[in-house]
Protein backbone atom coordinates (compact mmCIF):
# COMPACT_ATOMS: atom_id res chain seq x y z
CA UNK A 1 0.00 0.00 0.00
CA UNK A 2 1.28 3.30 -0.64
CA UNK A 3 1.78 6.53 1.06
CA UNK A 4 -1.03 7.55 -0.52
CA UNK A 5 -3.29 5.10 0.01
CA UNK A 6 -2.00 5.22 4.05
CA UNK A 7 -2.99 8.39 4.24
CA UNK A 8 -6.55 7.92 4.66
CA UNK A 9 -5.70 5.08 7.51
CA UNK A 10 -3.73 7.88 9.63
CA UNK A 11 -6.38 10.52 8.82
CA UNK A 12 -9.04 8.26 10.34
CA UNK A 13 -6.67 7.19 13.32
CA UNK A 14 -6.23 10.48 13.95
CA UNK A 15 -9.85 12.19 13.64
CA UNK A 16 -10.58 9.08 16.02
CA UNK A 17 -7.93 9.88 18.84
CA UNK A 18 -8.81 13.54 18.80
CA UNK A 19 -11.91 12.73 18.68
CA UNK A 20 -13.73 14.14 16.29
CA UNK A 21 -16.70 12.91 14.13
CA UNK A 22 -16.93 12.75 9.93
CA UNK A 23 -19.33 16.28 10.17
CA UNK A 24 -16.90 17.71 12.75
CA UNK A 25 -14.11 17.16 10.79
CA UNK A 26 -15.92 18.07 7.62
CA UNK A 27 -17.78 21.44 8.94
CA UNK A 28 -14.08 22.29 10.20
CA UNK A 29 -12.08 21.82 7.14
CA UNK A 30 -14.76 22.24 4.73
CA UNK A 31 -14.89 19.05 2.91
CA UNK A 32 -17.77 17.26 1.86
CA UNK A 33 -17.76 13.79 4.82
CA UNK A 34 -18.61 11.86 2.03
CA UNK A 35 -15.16 12.83 0.23
CA UNK A 36 -13.67 12.48 4.03
CA UNK A 37 -15.09 8.90 3.97
CA UNK A 38 -13.37 8.25 0.89
CA UNK A 39 -10.28 9.43 1.62
CA UNK A 40 -10.24 7.53 5.16
CA UNK A 41 -11.74 4.11 3.13
CA UNK A 42 -8.54 4.30 0.68
CA UNK A 43 -11.34 4.62 -2.02
CA UNK A 44 -10.13 8.81 -2.82
CA UNK A 45 -6.34 10.15 -2.36
CA UNK A 46 -6.39 13.00 -0.96
CA UNK A 47 -4.89 16.28 -2.99
CA UNK A 48 -2.37 18.38 -1.34
CA UNK A 49 -4.77 21.25 -0.59
CA UNK A 50 -7.21 19.01 0.91
CA UNK A 51 -4.56 17.70 3.28
CA UNK A 52 -4.20 21.31 4.12
CA UNK A 53 -7.48 21.62 4.65
CA UNK A 54 -7.22 18.92 7.39
CA UNK A 55 -4.48 19.33 9.32
CA UNK A 56 -4.99 21.81 11.66
CA UNK A 57 -8.44 20.20 12.97
CA UNK A 58 -6.76 16.68 13.19
CA UNK A 59 -3.63 18.70 14.68
CA UNK A 60 -0.99 17.46 12.28
CA UNK A 61 1.89 20.15 11.10
CA UNK A 62 1.07 20.06 7.39
CA UNK A 63 4.62 19.42 6.26
CA UNK A 64 4.32 16.65 8.65
CA UNK A 65 1.07 15.24 6.89
CA UNK A 66 2.54 15.90 3.23
CA UNK A 67 5.49 13.85 4.05
CA UNK A 68 3.32 10.79 5.16
CA UNK A 69 0.93 11.28 2.08
CA UNK A 70 4.02 10.86 -0.08
CA UNK A 71 3.86 14.38 -1.21
CA UNK A 72 7.18 15.22 -0.01
CA UNK A 73 10.13 13.65 1.43
CA UNK A 74 11.61 13.80 4.61
CA UNK A 75 14.86 15.68 5.08
CA UNK A 76 17.43 13.32 5.23
CA UNK A 77 18.95 14.92 8.89
CA UNK A 78 15.09 13.33 10.14
CA UNK A 79 16.29 9.83 9.29
CA UNK A 80 17.86 8.50 12.62
CA UNK A 81 21.45 6.40 11.35
CA UNK A 82 19.17 3.02 12.14
CA UNK A 83 16.88 4.22 9.40
CA UNK A 84 19.50 5.01 7.14
CA UNK A 85 21.07 1.71 7.20
CA UNK A 86 17.95 0.00 6.60
CA UNK A 87 17.01 2.02 3.99
CA UNK A 88 20.55 1.57 2.15
CA UNK A 89 20.26 -2.08 3.06
CA UNK A 90 17.43 -2.56 0.99
CA UNK A 91 18.52 -0.09 -1.66
CA UNK A 92 21.64 -2.48 -2.28
CA UNK A 93 19.42 -5.70 -2.24
CA UNK A 94 16.93 -3.89 -4.79
CA UNK A 95 20.10 -3.30 -6.97
CA UNK A 96 21.07 -6.43 -7.15
CA UNK A 97 17.79 -7.44 -8.11
CA UNK A 98 18.10 -5.39 -11.01
CA UNK A 99 21.53 -6.41 -11.87
CA UNK A 100 20.23 -9.96 -11.70
CA UNK A 101 16.57 -9.73 -13.51
CA UNK A 102 18.81 -7.54 -16.60
CA UNK A 103 20.90 -10.56 -16.95
CA UNK A 104 18.44 -12.96 -17.03
CA UNK A 105 16.30 -10.64 -19.42
CA UNK A 106 19.30 -10.24 -21.74
CA UNK A 107 19.69 -14.50 -21.63
CA UNK A 108 16.22 -14.57 -22.84
CA UNK A 109 16.15 -12.45 -25.66
CA UNK A 110 19.48 -14.02 -26.58
CA UNK A 111 17.62 -17.43 -26.54
CA UNK A 112 14.90 -16.44 -28.68
CA UNK A 113 17.18 -14.49 -31.20
CA UNK A 114 19.04 -17.80 -31.62
CA UNK A 115 15.55 -19.87 -32.13
CA UNK A 116 14.04 -17.42 -34.45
Amino acid sequence: MSDKQNIGRIIREQRKSIPLTLKQLSEMSGISITHLARIESGQRVPSPRTLQLVAKPLAFDLNELLIMGGYLLPEASSFSEDQRNKLRSELSTLLERVVSDSNRIKEIVNRLLMTS
